[in-house]
Order: structure tokens, then C-alpha cells, then sequence
């Protein structure tokens, strides 16, 4: 990739809630002489948000294709919090892929990321151009767990996952949850292997899963477990690096497979965050559930305050093995609001690292099977997790 180019980093997105913060935290870790700019749809808010951080301002409207060109044209690295992804995010995506734009972005979006593998991921691979989306909250902090615990363990097994978590919602979310709902049944089931290479294949490969009831004892830890929001993505995420790593004879094995709940004090708990988590199924599936979030949810732009995100965490558990006789257990700590801070540590620092060259390979990838664990050094080097 040309040196010569404008940029090495531009920010898309930079001036909704989650952008702002993307955009700041970026300023403060980013390495003297990395030069970096901010993008988004607005001049007037691009440009009044550069002149506070003394950074150079695009307007890029994300259904300009002339615009979303002329952006990967001229940086090295593009991070985007422009979403939904599925209407703002695939013009920019194919004009990364066409210069040799390195790109992470927030989306979790499960049937986009799909199409931009169909679309992208062989010609990427090919020029080593690297494109890893789902760079947030979802995916990194579980494809990056897995992949530690594994490595340390050199084993093939099951591996299930239990979050813990402390945060709050901001405008851009909600939105992005509400235009994916317009366009897809959010209660519609999803191929457990939807991002693999060979999705079928991949299912006939995979160890079945322990039947369970949507809401179950843990054993041993006097907790329970619930269906977690965000599982469906991290699932398949996690899923597709071990695909992909297994291309380079460093897969999971044959005995690997994932599955992710909600960690739940008791019974009430868990039975009580199922129920909130069917609601708010039934309302994005309804064009008058969705106008009801719409109105009284927080409104693009707006998010929690700093003193939430601060006091927010996240804790992910691990547990290699059977529940009832694991063979390893690990938890990552994360700090900070998981919608918010966290999200924003982890593509700042993707953002960074491919910056610095420190992707493994191209494709349309993930964080664990491109960064790996140098992409965990540099999140537990800012302080943003510990293990134990």
C-alpha cells in the first residue's frame, strides 16, 4: 500500500455519539506522525468537530459513491461508525477493496457481512487488503477470548461463554437496530455458520450442540444462564476466524464449537432478561414497535453520560470443556460502557494495528484470525481488559 497517500487513518462516521468518542480516543492514542482525519455526512458538523480535535474534515455521505471513493482513494485505513452498515456501509466497503483500503467497521450485521464476504473476500485475500467488520463490542472481546484460551490450552473442545455486563444505549444503536428490523424479521432463525466459507459443510463438521432449555442452571456456580442479545453475532464471528485460521493449520480442531448466554444471578434473573429480550424482539418486528423505540428511545447523537460509560463493564467467562467438568475456565474483564467505551477501545486499536501493518493476512476477516494476539496486547496495554 502507497505510502503517498493523504491519510493513513480516516475516521468515518466520526460525528454521532459513538463516533465522537471514537474520535477522541483515537487523538489520544494515536503515535506522533500518524496522520489521521475525520469524516461524515454533515460539513457542518464534520468541520466544527475537526476544528475542537485539529484534525483535517471529509464530507462523505455514505450513498455518494463519487465521495466514498475519493475517501479510500486517499487513506491507507478507514474505520467507520456510519451505520446500519446494510445502508451506508457498502459503497465505502467496495471502494476500500478497489484502492487496497484496509477497513474495520462496527456493524454487526450478520446478512451484510455475508454479502461482503460473496463480494470481496477472495479478491481481498489475494491483495492482502484487509477488511474486518463486526470490530466492536461485537465481535472482538469473544473472538479474541476464544482464541486465548485455545492457544493456551492447545486443545480441541467445546467452548461456551457467559457475559456479564453493565451499560447503556445510545441513539446510533437503537437506529441501526430499527433499520435492520425494517429490512429483516429480527425473530427469522440465522445458519449457526453463516460467515464460515462453507456454511453447510461447516455445520455437518461441527459437534452437535447439548440440547438445553433457553434458560438453565450452571453447574457449579450457583448462577444461570439466559439468551443473550448479542450471541447470534458473536457466535458466528467467533466461528468464521476458526474457519479461516484452520486454512493456515491453526484452527480450533475438530472438537471445537461455540455457544454464548447471558450470565444471570438466579433463576428470576434469567427468566426476567428472556422475557425483555422476546419484547424487544416482538416490538423491532412490528412497524409500530419499532416507531414506539423510535420515539422514546435516546435519538441519534445521543447516548449515555461519561460518568455511565465509565462505570460500565463488561465480564466474559469462558469455560473449555463440559459445563459439568470443565477442563478450563478464564475470564476477561473489560472496562467501561460495552456499547460505548468498549466498542470504541476495540476499533480504535483495530484501526491502529492495521495501520501499523499488523495484519496477518486479507480478506474480509475478523480481529482474531487477522490481529490475533497482538491486537489483545495493544487493548490490555491501554488498560481496557484484564484475564485471569
Amino acid at each position: 500500500m502507497s505510502d503517498e497517500r493523504e491519510f493513513d487513518l480516516v475516521l468515518q462516521g466520526a460525528t454521532g455519539f459513538t463516533g465522537r468518542l471514537a474520535a477522541a480516543e483515537l487523538c489520544k492514542r494515536a503515535p506522533q506522525g500518524l496522520r489521521l482525519a475525520i469524516s461524515g455526512r454533515s460539513r457542518e458538523r464534520t468541520e466544527a468537530l475537526a476544528e475542537r480535535l485539529g484534525l483535517p474534515a471529509l464530507v462523505t455521505p455514505g450513498l455518494d459513491a463519487d465521495a466514498t471513493d475519493d475517501l479510500a482513494a486517499r487513506s491507507r485505513v478507514v474505520l467507520s461508525c456510519a451505520g446500519p452498515f446494510s445502508r451506508y456501509g457498502t459503497l465505502l466497503v467496495d471502494a476500500c477493496a478497489r484502492h487496497g483500503t484496509h477497513y474495520a467497521d462496527l456493524s454487526g450485521e450478520l446478512v451484510w457481512i455475508r454479502e461482503m464476504i460473496d463480494r470481496h473476500h477472495k479478491t481481498c485475500s489475494d491483495a492482502g487488503v484487509t477488511l474486518i467488520p463486526a470490530s466492536g463490542f461485537d465481535s472482538v472481546p469473544t473472538d479474541l477470548g476464544v482464541q486465548a484460551l485455545l492457544s493456551d490450552l492447545g486443545e480441541s473442545l467445546p467452548v461456551t461463554g457467559f457475559f456479564a455486563m453493565r451499560g447503556g444505549l445510545n441513539g446510533g444503536t437503537l437506529y441501526s437496530g430499527i433499520a435492520l428490523a425494517e429490512e429483516e424479521d429480527p425473530r427469522a432463525p440465522i445458519h449457526p455458520h453463516l460467515l464460515d466459507p462453507d456454511p453447510e459443510a461447516a455445520l455437518a463438521a461441527t459437534p452437535r450442540a447439548i440440547k438445553r432449555p433457553a434458560v438453565f442452571p450452571i453447574p457449579g456456580r450457583g448462577r444461570w444462564s439466559a439468551p443473550f442479545l448479542m450471541a447470534p453475532v458473536n457466535e458466528r464471528v467467533v466461528r468464521r476466524s476458526a474457519a479461516l485460521l484452520a486454512e493456515e493449520g491453526a484452527g480450533y480442531g475438530a472438537g471445537f464449537r461455540y455457544d454464548e448466554s447471558l450470565l444471570c444471578a438466579n433463576r428470576f434473573h434469567a427468566h426476567g432478561m428472556r422475557s425483555l429480550l422476546g419484547i424487544a424482539g416482538q416490538l423491532l418486528a412490528s412497524p409500530a414497535g419499532r416507531w414506539a423505540l423510535g420515539r422514546f428511545g435516546p435519538s441519534p447523537g445521543q447516548g449515555p453520560s461519561a460518568r455511565s460509560i465509565e462505570q460500565g463493564f463488561a465480564r466474559l467467562t469462558l469455560v473449555a470443556g463440559a459445563l459439568d467438568a470443565p477442563v478450563a475456565t478464564r475470564t476477561f474483564s473489560w472496562r467501561g460502557d460495552p456499547s460505548n467505551a468498549i466498542t470504541v477501545n476495540c476499533l480504535v486499536q483495530t484501526g491502529l494495528a492495521l495501520a501499523a501493518g499488523e495484519a496477518r493476512r486479507g480478506g474480509v476477516v475478523t480481529a482474531a484470525s487477522a490481529l490475533g494476539s497482538r491486537l489483545l496486547e495493544r487493548l490490555a496495554g491501554v488498560q481496557a481488559l484484564t484475564w485471569f
